[in-house]
Parts: structure tokens; C-alpha cells; sequence
């Protein structure tokens, strides 16, 4: 016998067996198990009276509320495919966007809709508006619940749950297309090494629409736990009695401020992904009672895909520097590999960089409409992250950089990141991003630097920090200090606008 692999198995399941526990907090409004499967069950009925069919892309523009989660059940349990859109995307990425990916309805939130209505009018589109503000949204309540959700008819596992973009830009859209048996694997990932469970308490601190909340939409369902959307302050939230977080090192980084660091009322395991979080900022937040977690992925590999986790720190010490690694793949990660020259596997020596390149399950189906970016991507069975790493004699997995962001000076190769690593190391440095200024002669190195609040320190001063630790043709020829750094909507550092300002200063 063979059944789909497929998330819902986990949500469908978690309705049933807990229907008085908590599902669901957002704000004043809660919901059990019971009253939340009501409640996608009559959202996939208002969707398919709305004319959704099988396989059918439903459009969703929403920050984490209720009705987003219930969208990212509701539609793939109707038989449709998600494709979640953050709203923080500017106005030309969201309505190109929302053409790009031919969408049979669309789910906006109420603030949004007037961004894309001219767009989605033109393709025909219905749109519902959700998270109106109301209690419970007043469209579907007086549908009736199935009396049991059930899997959708011919359910294929290698068909699309959801369509997810991999960032606002819009010259040549990436659609990735993740499948249910993506989801699924992604699902045991997260619910193994994040130890989710009925007493889980979640907090969606990251958006649901980057790669599905990395996969903890349908994965604290699955647990039985309790999503928590993040209304206000994030210190607040954490101190309210939270289990579980996800987040990137930028999200995070402000509870390490000296200044406002306190302990936590109990335990919080935190998953760290997204960019390489520094060795201080990781042991600043287990001081205050954080259990780190740090992983690697991709929108491509529906998420997080290797991890450093507890055992492996409890094995060895809670060593900062070990849990900045990117560490093994998950449970089930598949095979991951760092080729070097002639595509042969790099000595696992900790300094020969190369290619991370990945195997598995949780590997996308392909880009919608866009086999040209595919074929780039996956080749001869195995997708082409263009990350570089260095494997440790640990066996360790160690990210440097993106292959374009590899700096050539005077002819020698260095990571931006191996240079950041010094930057961090100052006691007032919060952040530290180094870009290339451009000249004939090859890269100039250029920092740009955040101060944690009260620092009172120049980039000069910075700068001679910085000299014993790193050689000469390594050091930034100009530390820039920048109150914030530009930030995608998913919290990473848009290095092409840094370039950018680093050309302007090097024409100066």
C-alpha cells in the first residue's frame, strides 16, 4: 500500500486527536484544534464556491495572522497550490509577481488589497480580503464545516503545495516549486531536531511566506502545538512563555545588546538560519537561556536542511565557534557535498573552499516557468546552491560566502566573511557587512557597520582594531558606520545596494 507523503497527514491528524488544545494565538483571539479545523474547513469550502480547482494557484498577500495560517491549510486541503507572497515586497514585485504566477484567486490582507487590485482585475482574479480585523472573518462563517477534512482527491506527492519566491526581485522571477513530499520531508526535519511536541508553543517570528515559515507552518500543526503569531515586540513575546523560535541572525540580534540582555523565564530552543550568525551574538543569546540551533538551506530545499544541534553541543561544550558551523545534514538532509576543482570533494582541511552542492528529497520540483533557471540549478541529479563552504576534520559544514561575493585582492582570494569575523570581534561592532569596491586592479574591501546603542567608537578606530588580526591586503580600505543596514523582507542584507554605495565612495 502507498499513500502520498504529504504535511496535511500530520495537520489532519493533529485536529483530530487534539481538538481542546490550543491552536492558535493571535493577539487577544485564540483557537483549539477543534474551532481551528472549523475554520479551514469553511475557508476551503469559501475557496472552491470561489471556483478554485485542482491544482489550481491561490495567491496569498498577508502578514503571520490567523487567516494566513489557515490559508496555508485550507488551500492545498482544497486541492489547490499556495503561493504566499511577503507584503513587504515593494509594489512592482507584487503585481509582477502576481502575473508571474497565474493565480485562479487570491487572498490579500484587507491593508494590501488596493496594491494589486488594478493587477488581479486586469487577469480576472477574485480577491478575498483577509485579516479585516474581525474576530473571525465574517466571509466563510456562514459556510458549513465538513464534518471531517479529509485529503483531497488524487492527491499526487510529487505535485506542488506551494510556490514560493525566493525574494522581490522581478528581472527574472524564481518560483520554487515545492511539493508535498518536499513539505513532508521538510515536516520530519524540523519536528526531530526542533523536539516539537504538544506542549510546543511556536512564535512565527520570521514571515509564513518565506518558504512557508521554513516549513513550521504545517510542522507545529503536525506537533500539536501552539502557533503563536508575533504581534509588537519580539522581547516581549519571548518573555511571554514561548517554547520554540526560528530566525535570522539579524531578527535576533538586539537581544544580545548588552544593555537590554535578561534571562529567560524558562528555556527557548532557537533555530538560527538565513545568513552565518557570529560566535559573540550565539553566546550572548545561551547566556540568557536561549538553546541554539544553527542551520543551512534554501527556498530550494524547502528550508533548513543541515543543522549544528543540542546533542552535538552537549557532546562537546557549548563552544561558540562549533555551533557558527552550519554543522551536518538533517535527519533527513540527503546528501550534501562541497566540490572544489574538477568537481572533486574538497579535503575536509577547514580552508579549501568550494561549491555546496545537494541531493534529496527536500529538493525542488523546478521554477515555475522558468526551465532556463532549472537547468542552472540542478544538474545531474544534484542542485547548485553557488554557496561556498569548507568541510572541517570534524566533518562540519562551514559557509564562506555566495561564489559572487568571494573577494579577489591583489590577485588572493579572501571571504568576505573571514574578514567580518574580525569586525565582530570589537566590542561596539553589532553588525558587519564587507562588500568589493570595483577598480582595474581587482576588489577593495569596504566595511559597513552597525554599533550596538551607546557605542561610541569611529571606524578609524575600528580599523586599527582590526589590523594585527588580518593581512594587509585584507583590511577595509573604509569603515562606513550605517545606523541600519538595507534588508530584504526575510532579514537579509541586500549587498548589491552596499556595493552600490561603496562604488559611489571609491569614485569620490
Amino acid at each position: 500500500m502507498k499513500i502520498p507523503f504529504s504535511p496535511l497527514e500530520g495537520a489532519l491528524r493533529a485536529i483530530r486527536i487534539y481538538p481542546d488544545h490550543c491552536a492558535v494565538t493571535d493577539g487577544d483571539l485564540s483557537l483549539t484544534y477543534r474551532e481551528f479545523g472549523e475554520q479551514v474547513s469553511r475557508l476551503g469550502e469559501l475557496l472552491r464556491e470561489r471556483g478554485l480547482q485542482a491544482g489550481g494557484h491561490v495567491l496569498l498577500i498577508a502578514p503571520n495572522r490567523l487567516d494566513t495560517l489557515l490559508a496555508f491549510h485550507a488551500v492545498p486541503l482544497a486541492g489547490g497550490v499556495l503561493v504566499p507572497l511577503n507584503p513587504a515586497f515593494d509594489d512592482h514585485a507584487l503585481n509582477t509577481l502576481s502575473r508571474h504566477c497565474d493565480p485562479q484567486l487570491a487572498l490579500v490582507d484587507a491593508a494590501h488589497v488596493g496594491r494589486v487590485q488594478a493587477t488581479l482585475d486586469a487577469l480576472g482574479v477574485p480577491v478575498i480580503p483577509i485579516c479585516t480585523g474581525e474576530a473571525l472573518n465574517a466571509q466563510w462563517q456562514h459556510l458549513a464545516p465538513q464534518p471531517l477534512l479529509a485529503w483531497p482527491p488524487g492527491l499526487d506527492e510529487n505535485a506542488p503545495i506551494s510556490i514560493n519566491y525566493t525574494g522581490g526581485t522581478t528581472a527574472d522571477p524564481k518560483g520554487v516549486m515545492l511539493t508535498h513530499r518536499n513539505a513532508f520531508v521538510n515536516n520530519v526535519n524540523m519536528l526531530y531536531h526542533l523536539n516539537l511536541h504538544p506542549g510546543s508553543t511556536y512564535l512565527h517570528a520570521i514571515p509564513l511566506a518565506h518558504a512557508n515559515g521554513w516549513g513550521c507552518a504545517w510542522a507545529v500543526t503536525a506537533a500539536g502545538g501552539t502557533h503563536v503569531m508575533l504581534r509588537g515586540d519580539l522581547r516581549l513575546a519571548i518573555q511571554g512563555g514561548i517554547t520554540h523560535l526560528c530566525a535570522s541572525p539579524s531578527l535576533v540580534g538586539p537581544l544580545a545588546d548588552a544593555a537590554a540582555a535578561s534571562p529567560l523565564p524558562r528555556p527557548v530552543r532557537l533555530m538560527l538560519a538565513g545568513t552565518s550568525p557570529q560566535p559573540g551574538l550565539i553566546s550572548a543569546l545561551q547566556a540568557q537561556g536561549f538553546e541554539v540551533l544553527h542551520g543551512y538551506g534554501l527556498v530550494e530545499t524547502a528550508a533548513i536542511l543541515t543543522i549544528t544541534d543540542l546533542y552535538e553541543e552537549k557532546t562537546l561544550g557549548p563552544d561558540a565557534r562549533i555551533v557558527a558551523r552550519q554543522g551536518h545534514p538533517m535527519l533527513y538532509g540527503g546528501e550534501i557535498a562541497v566540490l572544489g576543482e574538477g568537481d572533486l570533494p574538497v579535503p575536509h582541511d577547514g580552508h579549501t573552499p568550494g561549491e555546496i552542492v545537494i541531493r534529496s528529497n527536500a529538493v525542488m520540483k523546478g521554477y515555475y516557468k522558468n526551465p532556463r533557471a532549472t537547468r542552472r540549478a540542478i544538474k545531474n541529479g544534484w542542485l547548485h546552491t553557488g554557496d561556498l563552504a569548507v568541510i572541517h576534520p570534524d566533518g562540519r559544514m562551514d559557509i564562506l560566502d555566495r561564489e559572487g561575493d568571494l573577494l579577489n585582492i591583489g590577485g588572493q582570494p579572501i571571504s568576505s566573511v573571514q574578514i567580518e569575523a574580525v569586525l565582530y570581534r570589537h566590542p561596539s561592532v553589532r553588525e558587519a557587512v564587507v562588500v568589493a569596491a570595483q577598480t582595474g586592479a581587482g576588489d577593495l574591501p569596504v566595511a559597513f557597520v552597525t554599533l550596538h546603542p551607546g557605542a561610541q567608537v569611529q571606524g578609524r578606530e575600528i580599523l586599527s582594531f582590526c589590523s594585527p588580526h588580518l593581512p594587509d591586503y585584507a583590511l577595509p580600505r573604509r569603515v562606513q558606520l550605517v545606523p541600519e543596514l538595507p534588508k530584504t523582507a526575510s532579514g537579509k542584507v541586500l549587498k548589491h545596494v552596499l556595493r552600490e554605495k561603496a562604488n559611489e565612495w571609491r569614485e569620490r
